[in-house]
């Protein structure tokens, strides 16, 4: 009755068990008492039976090791419970050692006792926290201030290195805690973006679009502008958005396809040719339908006479065309 008390009291955690169902591998308890000298683990036990024994372990050494461990990344403290990674202790083993010691009077014998964690485990767990406080590194980025586009300098992230922190942590669920957390082991993370590209900026007002690229300094990427385009913009009724986007299509040579809109109704597709609206080239922007384009009509550059899309020389949207990519920010201002 005294050993199913004792293992319900550790929850079943530890090689301690009933009797009647003790495992194969589990040496039966001795009767009679653990000479003197003899400790486990530096706890001493001579003098004590087996149960009396085990009980000194567990409330001198196993209930400590089974207190959750407190950890820090980053300035910020968690806790990691020892059963969430597998923490044992043969402590039935260990007991059985010390009752095979017979130290010579005046000396002293320590007996081991055999703990473990899952490595496996403490991986899973740490990589599970990990994506809790781990801080993404950001991207170089690019902002308007006026007209004028101005690099954000992208910022190194955070991580926990999970390899390093098990091998420093594993060996911990096994001793003493100490008074400060461990400081588990990180590793910076680049961004995966370090500098910008290319950058149109269209102002509706003066009928510009101006082509600025980032450009690498030693204190980091500043913009620097590369071409003037004149340009046409919506007209009153169809006016162009105004806002922040970006490319997201190209098309060479282009057929237009007339939009879901009452001034294109009943209109046909127009194949590429010399009577195609779009010219030449077409650079989609993600501002729905609304794209910078050639145009055959030259006499509306410099005005507002479109139904929303920017209108360019063909010979400047075929300059602008590999200048840009995909992705690429277009910001529009009035």
């Amino acid at each position: 009755m005294n050993r199913i008390l004792v293992r319900a009291a550790i929850g079943g955690a530890l090689f301690v068990t009933a009797p009647a169902m003790a495992f194969a591998q589990t040496p039966a308890l001795p009767e009679g008492t653990i000479l003197p000298g003899v400790s486990i683990a530096g706890v001493d036990v001579s003098g004590l039976a087996a149960l009396d024994a085990r009980q000194r372990l567990f409330d001198q050494l196993i209930t400590p090791r089974r207190a959750p461990m407190p950890v820090t990344f980053d300035g910020r403290t968690f806790t990691i419970d020892p059963d969430a990674v597998g923490y044992k202790a043969n402590v039935d083993a260990a007991i059985v050692l010390a009752f095979q010691q017979a130290p010579v009077p005046g000396t002293t014998a320590d007996v081991p006792l055999s703990e473990s964690i899952n490595r496996t485990k403490l991986r899973d767990v740490l990589t599970w926290r990990g994506t809790q406080y781990e801080v993404d590194g950001k991207d170089a980025t690019v902002i308007l201030r006026g007209l004028q586009p101005i690099v954000r300098k992208p910022k190194l992230g955070l991580k926990v290195d999970v390899k390093k922190s098990v091998d420093v942590l594993a060996p911990a669920f096994v001793t003493a805690r100490p008074s400060t957390p461990y400081a588990l082991v990180t590793k910076r993370v680049a961004p995966s973006a370090t500098s910008v590209g290319a950058v149109v900026v269209i102002d509706k007002s003066t009928f510009k679009l101006r082509l600025y690229k980032g450009v690498t300094k030693p204190g980091g990427d500043v913009m620097k502008r590369i071409k003037t385009y004149p340009v046409a913009v919506g007209q009153s009724a169809y006016p162009t958005p105004v806002g922040n986007f970006q490319v997201i299509d190209k098309q060479m040579n282009p057929t237009w396809f007339p939009p879901d809109s009452p001034w294109a109704a009943g209109l046909e597709p127009v194949p590429p040719g010399g009577n195609n609206p779009l010219g030449t080239r077409w650079i989609g922007t993600s501002a729905p339908a609304i794209g910078m384009h050639g145009t055959p009509n030259s006499s509306s550059i410099g005005s507002a006479a479109s139904h929303g899309c920017i209108r360019m020389y063909i010979h400047d949207v075929e300059n602008l065309y590999p200048r840009v990519q995909i992705g690429t920010p277009v910001f529009i201002r009035s």
